[in-house]
Parts: structure tokens; C-alpha cells; sequence
């Protein structure tokens, strides 16, 4: 599932990131981070608390690397098994992680832990240091930092973790049952809104179908010499779209208004008014994007909707057009009684 241009998501745009962390780690000393991985960052809490055993090994590029894949191991078994991974890291340290998917996509993952589960010794530090001989740091400086990195029940550390997986998980469920409820919202509105604009238009056209069928009965009695049908077909397509440009109108509705083929219309249209229907619709569409450039502060892209057009590039380029200048300049040079820009 792919969101719409606009809809990222992030773990720190959701609105539970600090609550969490800051419960979490009151209750159970253990640090988080987040991972982020469209920025490939992590974001520790507390921020200036870090574990010296780990900083010491993520202080040289081997170590670095190792800390890395061992994350990385772990966060794949975590998506493979759709469940929170507990793991011991190539250092020696047990941890943990949650991956997170927020409307079907992979938003982030949590880590915690950095702990001993148990009574370290010498015999065990001493395995641990011939596995990160390649990392080339002092022996004595490790071992220290790995005997004073904090300890934690096995069974706590289980029920911590279990515990902020459900807290996480929960809370995405509940945002994205609101961002469907406010996606159906948003799609009912805009069907809404579709149905009043198509009513409100049909009532137009309808309009326009008889004042062609009124033309002609005051034609066959004979009343007031009303010019010519095609003539007057046209003069009153052109009226209707004056008053209704910022609608979707086109020109097969408009031509069935008037009782002629949409093809008769068009070529009938263009010899008559000298242009043709969607250039007349457009320039109709331009001088009213002018004026309300001209007299309100309207943001442009609201404008374009104003005018009945959905595309803002393709407004900007038709405005240039027709006016010469981009609407922004077109504004300011209205704005400040300059009507002589140079680009």
C-alpha cells in the first residue's frame, strides 16, 4: 500500500513518541531509539544518557558496522515473525525490537534494552572480547563499561518489552482507524460536494434548453422577429458559459442544450464568435482569474479552483499566455501600479 503524495508518516508525526518513551523508561531504566528509516537515523531517549559499553564499540567504524548488523539481523526476524524480537547483540548485550507499520507501511522500529540479563564474569567478557578483536580497543577500558552496563531481569525485561509492544501497536490502531474515519469524511464531502455542482450545472443547461425551445415558439407565432436560430444558439452558449466558466462544462452538454450535434456546434461556434468553445471558455476563465488576482487576496492555488481548473501548472501556463507575465507577477505589478515587467 502506497500513501498519497503528502501522506508520509513518520514514528515522530503520530503524537506518542514522547509519552511512551518517558513512561517506559521511568518504569524500566532502559533506553530507546528510534530508528527512522526513510532518514536512516536513530533518535535516543534520554538523549544524553547513552550506555558507555556500547559507545565505546560504536566509536570506531568496525565497531560501528557490527552494532548495525546486529540490528539489522534482528529487525528482519522481527518482520519475518510479525512479532518483537529479543536478541543478544554481537557484544554481549541483550536487546530488543519492535517494527511498526502505520496504514500497511513500515514506519520506523523501536530498540530498547543495551542490558544484562544476568551476573556478568570474566570467563564471559573474555569470549566476548575475542570477537571484537577487530574492533582494536583497550581491553580493560571495555571490560569496565561492560560490567557497568545495567542489569535487568529476564522476566522484567519479557514483561517491559511486551508491555511497550502493545502500548505502540495499540495506539498506531487507533490512529489509523481515525485516518480511515476522516478519509471517509473527506470522500463523502467531495461525493457531496461532485452532486451539488452536477445538480447546480444540470439546472443551468436545463435552463438553456428552454430558452432555445422558448426561441422557438415565439418564432412559429411570430412575435418580436427573434434573429436567426444559429445566431441565437450561440449568443446564448456564450451567455452560459460567462456565467457558469467555473464549472465543468462541456462543450457535448452545452451543444445537446442547444439542439445541435456537438460537431455542428463546435464548427458554428468558432464562425460566429471567431474562436473557439474551449478558447472562449478559457479566455472567460483567464479574466476572471485576472480580476480576482487584481482585487482580493486569495492565494493563487484557491484561485484556480475559482476559475473551474484543477491543475496549477497548467494555469500558470495558460495565464502567461494570455497575459504575458506568470499571476504572481501579474499581482504585484497590480499590486504596485507597474504594468511594464521585465522577466
Amino acid at each position: 500500500m502506497k500513501l498519497n503524495k503528502g501522506e508520509e508518516t513518520s514514528l515522530d508525526k503520530l503524537g506518542f513518541l514522547d509519552e511512551i518513551r518517558e513512561v517506559f523508561y521511568q518504569n524500566t531504566g532502559m533506553i530507546i531509539s528510534f530508528f527512522y528509516p526513510g532518514k536512516g537515523e536513530y533518535d535516543f531517549y534520554p538523549r544524553f544518557e547513552r550506555n558507555e559499553y556500547c559507545r565505546l564499540l560504536q566509536s570506531t567504524p568496525a565497531g560501528l558496522k557490527k552494532c548495525l548488523e546486529s540490528d539489522s539481523d534482528a529487525l528482519e526476524q522481527a518482520r519475518r515473525n510479525k512479532d518483537y524480537c529479543i536478541y543478544k547483540c554481537h557484544a554481549g548485550l541483550t536487546n530488543a525490537v519492535i517494527n511498526l507499520e502505520y496504514k500497511g507501511i513500515e514506519i520506523g522500529s523501536i530498540y530498547t534494552g543495551q542490558v544484562l540479563t544476568g551476573n556478568p564474569n570474566e570467563d564471559q567478557f573474555r569470549k566476548i572480547y575475542e570477537t571484537l578483536s577487530s574492533i582494536d580497543l583497550p581491553y580493560k577500558q571495555l571490560r569496565d563499561a561492560f560490567f557497568s552496563s545495567k542489569r535487568l531481569d529476564e522476566d522484567k525485561l519479557i514483561i517491559g518489552v511486551n508491555l511497550l509492544n502493545v502500548m505502540s501497536n495499540y495506539i498506531i490502531s487507533v490512529e489509523d482507524e481515525l485516518y480511515l474515519q476522516n478519509e471517509l469524511l473527506r470522500k463523502d464531502k467531495e461525493i457531496l460536494e461532485y452532486k451539488n455542482e452536477k445538480m447546480e450545472l444540470e439546472n443551468e443547461l436545463q435552463k438553456l434548453r428552454i430558452s432555445i425551445l422558448e426561441w422557438d415558439k415565439n418564432r412559429k407565432t411570430g412575435s418580436d422577429s427573434p434573429p436567426d436560430r444559429n445566431s441565437h444558439s450561440i449568443a446564448v452558449a456564450r451567455e452560459f458559459i460567462r456565467k457558469n466558466y467555473f464549472k465543468k462544462i462541456r462543450l457535448e452538454d452545452v451543444a445537446e442544450s442547444v439542439y445541435l450535434s456537438p460537431n455542428y456546434f463546435s464548427a458554428l461556434f468558432k464562425k460566429i464568435s471567431g474562436s473557439s468553445f474551449s478558447l472562449y471558455l478559457r479566455e472567460i476563465r483567464m479574466e476572471e482569474a485576472g480580476r480576482l488576482l487584481e482585487e482580493t487576496d486569495l492565494p493563487i492555488k484557491e484561485i484556480v479552483s475559482a476559475v473551474g481548473l484543477d491543475d496549477y501548472n497548467y494555469f500558470n501556463r495558460i495565464f502567461k499566455r494570455q497575459k504575458g507575465i506568470p499571476p504572481g507577477i501579474f499581482r504585484a505589478a497590480k499590486q504596485t501600479g507597474n504594468h511594464r515587467i521585465v522577466e
